[in-house]
């Protein structure tokens, strides 16, 4: 066991009351931070005395605990099915809000109301959960930061995750003065945001207008997917493996060992996209959208594109609002190999899922933000900046009502 794996094994044993449990397995991992930078965690599991794997399930009981050896304290603590075998756990003096926040902040020093605030609580038969989301000056931050935590009747923790951003766990980021003035191009914005989704329940689809969400001053790279419909179609190559076989495969090359963390390789996943990578990845999304939807040339985007599992990740959506409900195009892609490892075809994995003919919207567009117009709303938030590495204030549109597009009726979140 390596020097920095038996400090901390040693004091969550001792802190949590472990010391007649079972410790089963350590494990090193890089990961990536929510502002994409490496970190190294820590996991710990720890089986109740006399206990053992159960149908390859871990035992009611079992705890397992997080550290991330960056922050450098515990980030994870939660006791299986909260069924808990500890003979004398640590208690707090009650499981009011008082005394849950006053642990938190001696555990992490983060500030209730200057670094977190209660986002709500609940109250159930073996005790009560609280959640709370990250904050900045008073106001919310993308990414977001949670903390979630759970006591039960006892008054002993027996579910604790922190996790997202909290910017002052990061010393070097700075933050960008407020800005009073006021948002311009409004009603652009709101026509720009504005969306037609749905669900599918038993009678067929429910058409919906709304807002989606987004920051007023973000601007998205969006590549439109255009190819020659005459020209012949080039095969693609594509990998017959499952992905969750590669998934695998990658999340244990990032297992490491003490002395392979001090090396400090970055995660590959924060690795900057090549101009090349880029170039041959929509190349090969066209070729995929030239076979199934020759004549679609121009009709489609690319949104967002992203390193994932050590893969390359796309969505691709109609260049038309409206089209995007039923749309969507989702591409996973091997770089190295120029290779799809999987696709996800929203309209043709509906045409096999069901069979209720599309519905055409009666309300309009231009309709839908008349009827939302009071509803819609603009909230301060802060925001990670990747290439400064700095918190900008902004703004976030968004809107907790819909309508109906059939009936033009106000629907709101329930």
């Amino acid at each position: 066991m390596s020097r920095i794996v038996e400090k901390w094994t040693d004091s969550i044993s001792s802190t949590w009351s472990l010391e007649d449990f079972q410790l089963k397995s350590t494990t090193i991992r890089r990961e990536v931070s929510p502002i994409q930078t490496t970190e190294y965690r820590l996991e710990m599991e720890w089986f109740p005395p006399g206990m053992e794997m159960i149908d390859d399930l871990n035992p009611p009981g079992t705890v397992y605990a997080e550290v991330n050896l960056d922050y450098g304290f515990l980030t994870s603590f939660i006791v299986v099915q909260s069924d808990d075998r500890r003979q004398e756990p640590p208690l707090l003096p009650s499981a009011k809000l008082k005394d849950v926040v006053a642990w938190i902040e001696a555990q992490t020093g983060l500030k209730q109301e200057v670094d977190f605030r209660l986002k709500r609580e609940e109250q159930e038969k073996d005790g009560h959960q609280y959640f709370f989301t990250s904050i900045v000056n008073s106001k919310k931050v993308s990414p977001a930061g949670y903390i979630e935590i759970k006591v039960n009747e006892k008054g002993s923790v027996v579910f604790y995750s922190l996790s997202g951003f909290f910017p002052k766990l990061y010393q070097e980021i700075s933050i960008e003065p407020s800005r009073e003035e006021e948002i311009k191009k409004v009603d652009e914005f709101k026509e720009q945001q504005m969306v037609l989704f749905g669900t599918l329940e038993e009678q067929g689809y429910r058409l919906l207008y709304g807002v989606e969400e987004a920051f007023v001053d973000t601007i998205e790279n969006e590549f439109v997917l255009e190819w020659d419909q005459d020209a012949p179609v080039q095969k693609l190559s594509m990998s017959k493996d499952a992905i969750g076989e590669h998934w695998k495969a990658f999340l244990n090359s990032q297992i490491v060992n003490e002395e392979e963390m001090s090396v400090q390789i970055s995660h590959p996943d924060i690795l900057p996209i090549s101009a090349s990578e880029r170039c041959d990845f929509l190349k090969i999304m066209a070729g995929y959208m030239q076979t199934h939807y020759p004549n679609e040339s121009g009709q489609w985007k690319v949104v967002t594109m992203e390193r994932r599992y050590g893969y390359m990740e796309a969505t691709v959506t109609p260049t038309a609002t409206l089209g995007r409900f039923f749309d969507k195009v989702k591409f996973i892609y091997d770089p190295k190999n120029n290779m799809i490892i999987q696709v996800l075809d929203k309209r043709e994995l509906f045409n096999e899922m069901v069979n209720f003919p599309l519905p055409q919207p009666k309300i309009t567009k231009e309709e839908a933000i008349k009827i939302l117009d009071q509803d819609i709303f603009f909230e301060r938030y802060y925001v990670y900046d990747t290439v400064k590495k700095t918190l900008k204030p902004t703004w976030m549109i968004d809107c907790h009502a819909f309508v109906d597009a059939l009936t033009g009726e106000k629907v709101f979140e329930s």
